[in-house]
């Protein structure tokens, strides 16, 4: 009777244990907006070991995952809820135990032995040191090679990774980046492709450059000038070997030495090295400083947008290609530009896409990069000054004012493209691929009503023809896919303001647009300038006024504009008639 009792109390203490240690399913997600269904079944580390559906192991670090996912697994693990290590097998979800039975007492028992048997244990697995390369006394290979004219003792004073001497500020490149290279970058890394696929540094944080190392990650900065407290840097090259956050985690603990080489470094002012490129390689130059490609742009380009704008590999037996037909890993791809043509104009940042789409507000559904955030108000800068700069692949002799205007150029116009004999829209036509049909789907979720001009044209009619009054400038978002096929665009009597103005002064090859009934104003009259080959509008019954004419008369490809029922005054036309002579215009 009592070992019946004993049995069924551990029988208990086990279903309660297994109930208590299995997660249920929830969606995990990244900041990025990728998701993942499972459930947590183990950690090891700042790494959790995530089970789905189907029985397959997923490994997450931490930090790849949202705020609210990282509290939700720190809480559970805290509440060991989640048991630490890696399972040998996967316990079955909550939905999936039942009570023991008493057909199941040979397993309960020999489960209850084990438990009885288990013994706590406090050993700590260290990892092995790193094995360090020495060469036997007067190896030829133990020598550090001397130029000419130096002495041996100035030349290993300023070898890369030799230890500064007793009272020797610390230099950067010299005496630090050595050892991050030596023991953090095979975590901390620029980005990289592997096999078709590209491998980002862990927690966002790089340590290639001092840029880098200063710019810290999501979480902030990692070194703080004189302060060894703030510097994560620091602490946690400190930690006992056993806590989660002790780095590095492979290879064993930083020497002593090279410790103190980084808090000399912190406490001296954590400041770039003299001479070299560190300071700005893979991050901001200096104001005085002109841009370079390879230094300042194409790192960025890594970071940023390589994840969409790389080379084609392949992924599963299918060649995945670089999104918009546009590479930026190579200064001859980034001026190439893709089928839409070129994103770069030397010179002139107003009329470089590149310098548009980063520019753009942020719930802009044509924003760029359309992950992980907008660039830095430095990172705009830096590429609008490359730009002013002529765009070249070598930094250029004097560094360019920002805020100097853009250089004067011939501007592309209808006459220009088009001969007699041939149509605008024939020629129009030429510039532009055949949408796909997943594009123009997409385009007519929004309600819209899109149409081929003739059956073998990429040119398209974008309306509105039902349900007018519902539409918004949202809806406009839908047509990013075609933007360069609509030739005409009608949104006339729906809801959109001048906000939608911005996406419609993007389509290259718009020719007809009519703004008829809506809330259109002088500002977003502004944003259509650049539509080179735009020659009907339709401003009817807008909120257009007089000061949209100097708007309108430098729109020269113009040749029917309708303004009835506007704010535009009598005088208003007249000024305009009087700019544009040849253009038809219905006041």
């Amino acid at each position: 009777m009592i070992k019946k009792s004993l049995f069924l109390f551990c029988s208990l203490i086990i279903f309660t244990s297994l109930v208590c240690a299995s997660e249920p399913f929830r969606i995990f997600k990244t900041p990025q907006g990728q998701s993942l269904e499972g459930r947590a079944v183990g950690y090891e580390g700042q790494t959790f070991i995530l089970a789905d559906k189907s029985g397959k192991l997923v490994q997450v670090p931490l930090r790849a995952l949202s705020v609210e996912d990282q509290t939700y697994l720190i809480k559970a693990a805290q509440a060991n809820k989640i048991p630490r290590g890696r399972p040998s097998s996967i316990p079955p979800p909550p939905s999936q135990i039942t009570t023991p039975s008493a057909e199941s007492s040979e397993v309960v028992s020999k489960e209850v032995d084990l438990l009885l048997d288990e013994k706590p244990t406090d050993i700590v697995h260290k990892p092995p040191a790193p094995k360090k390369v020495t060469f036997r006394p007067g190896s030829f290979f133990g020598h550090v090679p001397v130029p000419l004219g130096v002495s041996p003792e100035e030349a290993l004073a300023k070898a890369v990774g030799a230890k500064p001497k007793p009272g020797e500020a610390i230099d950067f490149d010299r005496h630090v980046l050595p050892i991050l290279k030596e023991r953090c970058n095979s975590c901390h890394h620029a980005p990289f492709d592997r096999s078709g696929r590209l491998v980002n540094p862990k927690a966002s944080l790089r340590f290639d450059t001092f840029a880098q190392v200063m710019k810290g990650n999501l979480d902030g900065p990692v070194v703080v000038a004189n302060d060894l407290e703030k510097s994560r840097l620091y602490s946690v090259l400190n930690l006992p070997e056993d806590d989660d956050l002790f780095m590095p985690p492979k290879g064993g603990p930083v020497d002593e030495d090279q410790i103190d080489i980084i808090k000399r470094w912190i406490m001296e002012g954590a400041k770039p090295s003299k001479d070299g490129i560190s300071a700005t390689k893979g991050g901001i130059p200096a104001p005085d400083e002109p841009v370079s490609f390879h230094n300042h742009i194409l790192p960025l380009f890594e970071q940023k947008c390589m994840e969409c704008h790389g080379a084609p590999f392949v992924k599963n037996s299918r060649t995945i290609k670089p999104r918009a037909g546009l590479r930026l890993d190579t200064y001859e791809w980034v001026l190439k530009g893709n089928l839409d043509g070129k994103i770069v104009t030397p010179g002139d940042h107003t009329d470089s896409t590149l310098h548009r789409v980063i520019t753009l507000a942020d719930d802009d559904p044509e924003i760029m990069p359309p992950k992980g955030g907008p660039l830095s108000g430095d990172e705009i800068t830096m590429i609008k000054r490359w730009i002013l700069e002529g765009a070249s692949e070598q930094p250029a002799a004097e560094a360019a004012d920002p805020n100097a205007p853009p250089k004067v150029k011939k501007v592309e116009t209808v006459a220009a493209i088009v001969d007699k004999k041939t149509s605008i829209l024939d020629q129009l036509a030429k510039r532009a691929s055949t949408p796909s049909k997943s594009s123009l789907l997409a385009a007519e979720k929004t309600g819209a009503l899109v149409r081929q001009l003739a059956e073998k044209s990429p040119l398209v009619r974008a309306e509105f023809s039902s349900f007018a009054s519902e539409v918004k400038d949202e809806n406009l978002g839908a047509f990013s896919g075609i933007k360069n096929n609509i030739s005409h665009l009608d949104v006339s009597r729906t809801k959109i303001t001048d906000r939608s103005m911005s996406l419609a002064g993007s389509y290259p090859n718009l020719n007809w647009i009519s703004l008829r009934n809506t809330k259109i104003t002088d500002n977003g009259l502004t944003q259509l300038t650049k539509l080179q080959f735009l020659q009907y509008i339709n401003l009817s019954g807008t909120q257009v006024t007089d000061k949209c004419i100097s708007t309108l008369a430098s729109m020269k490809s113009l040749n029917e504009i309708y303004l009835w029922n506007s704010q535009v005054t009598e005088s208003g036309a007249k000024k305009l008639r009087e700019s544009l002579p040849d253009a038809k215009i219905i006041f």
